[in-house]
């Protein structure tokens, strides 16, 4: 009996347990450079403002009308509402559901929490989605930014996979009545989280809608509902009248009235940052695809790995590009929803290679980050110690004046630099 139940641990029970420690040591990660990271003078501003969600929505609305239409603000406000506490608890967690959600993607369906066979995928995944990105202390550790940009790209990844997962059933599912009204809210909302995804779902469900009447798929009321909201959502978050409101910047005018290629050139070095962020993945990604395209031919297009994997490519490169007709400041975070499908472009071509040559690609590109991971970790630390540690006695210092009831000076954080540029941080200064 001993023997049996020691088999059934091993079995099952010891995966399950390797996969919560692989979590676990993600969001204790993800929690940590979190905690690291200080209020700044986003923060500030909105945490006087909002002390309860009302105020928050009230706040949102506000900024509707003059400076961020974006909806996360809401989930930005709400967090600062009961302190910082909250986003500890939060993004781990949610850090944790879109790299799941990358993988649901990339896999075709859930992870085999009974087996260690995804684990060379979740590594790989959770690696990249740190180090491989623009300004990762801006869109994953600072509450503004995680807000705006990490979290929400989870409503387009849940997009994406609704529709692979009707691609490949070639089956669109039965909704009912009741739920078609949610659907059609939720829709809104997701292209009301960021202007390049928002005008990517749009054209991604207009060709599918296109691709469903070709092939005579049932229920397509349901893909029309899912248009009509990303239709609404789109408009709301383009008329808004705090986009142009912003538009009145001095920094932004003269950028806002140029043609359109001064805009783009104006984004070229910004693209370059991009690609020098991801180690120039984007770029291998492309050499794969037409060495492959070129020894196996257009044939090749019937492989839905390789076919995802261009998919993916050309969106991001899609959310890059029409970043060129906005009026942004010189910072490369906006990119990071181009990194994701970059990211997700990559794995789609490695699990094909690994498939198709039946070789261990996945695993070993997974060590390779591991062990990539291990050296660069101290490199990546010191800017966020160092910042904390500077906070940390700023606070202390601020504390001891409201004591003594004087007036203290305050002195800006300064920024140390490490050799990796994209892994300084870009603190706002209260």
């Amino acid at each position: 009996m001993f023997f049996n139940l020691t088999k059934v641990f091993k079995q099952y029970k010891l995966p399950l347990f390797f996969w919560a420690i692989a979590y676990l040591c993600f969001a204790t990660f993800i929690f940590v450079f979190s905690y690291l990271y200080p209020y700044g003078a986003d923060e500030m501003f909105y945490k006087f403002n909002c002390t309860d969600f009302i105020s928050a929505v009230k706040c949102y609305l506000d900024s509707y009308a003059h400076n961020n239409p974006r909806i996360g603000l809401i989930l930005n406000t709400v967090i600062l509402s009961n302190g910082k506490w909250l986003f500890l608890v939060l993004n781990p967690v949610i850090q944790s559901i879109l790299i799941t959600l990358v993988i649901i993607l990339v896999k075709g369906k859930k992870i085999d929490f009974y087996s260690l066979k995804d684990m060379p995928l979740f590594i790989l995944t959770a690696i990249m989605a740190v180090l491989f990105i623009p300004s990762p202390d801006n869109t994953l550790f600072w509450i503004g930014g995680a807000a705006n940009y990490s979290w929400s790209i989870i409503p387009f990844l849940l997009f994406l996979i609704f529709i692979r997962f009707i691609y490949e059933r070639q089956n669109i599912p039965t909704v009912k009545n009741t739920h078609l009204f949610f659907l059609f809210f939720l829709c809104i909302i997701a292209n009301m989280c960021n202007e390049n995804t928002s005008l990517a779902n749009l054209i991604i469900s207009a060709l599918f809608i296109i691709y469903s009447v070709k092939k005579h798929f049932k229920n397509r009321y349901v893909l029309y509902v899912i248009f009509s909201g990303l239709i609404a959502g789109t408009l709301l978050l383009f008329l808004a009248p705090g986009s142009y409101q912003r538009l009145s910047n001095p920094v932004l005018t003269d950028l806002a009235n140029a043609p359109i290629f001064s805009k783009i050139i104006y984004h070229l070095h910004k693209i370059n940052d991009l690609f020098i962020s991801m180690y120039c993945i984007p770029l291998l990604i492309f050499i794969f695809l037409c060495l492959e395209m070129y020894s196996v031919k257009l044939k090749v297009l019937k492989n839905n790995d390789f076919l995802f994997s261009i998919v993916s490519f050309i969106t991001a490169s899609f959310l890059a590009a029409v970043l060129a007709g906005a009026p942004i400041l010189d910072n490369a975070r906006v990119f990071y929803s181009s990194a994701i499908m970059y990211i997700i472009s990559f794995l789609f071509i490695v699990k094909y290679f690994s498939e198709y040559y039946r070789l261990r690609l996945m695993t070993y590109f997974a060590m390779a980050a591991f062990i990539f991971f291990v050296i660069i970790l101290p490199l990546f630390s010191m800017p966020y110690i160092n910042l904390y540690k500077q906070d940390k006695t700023r606070n202390e210092y601020i504390a001891k004046a409201k004591t003594q009831n004087k007036t203290a000076y305050l002195w800006f954080l300064y920024q140390i630099t490490v050799p990796i540029e994209n892994y300084n941080h870009n603190y706002y200064d209260i």
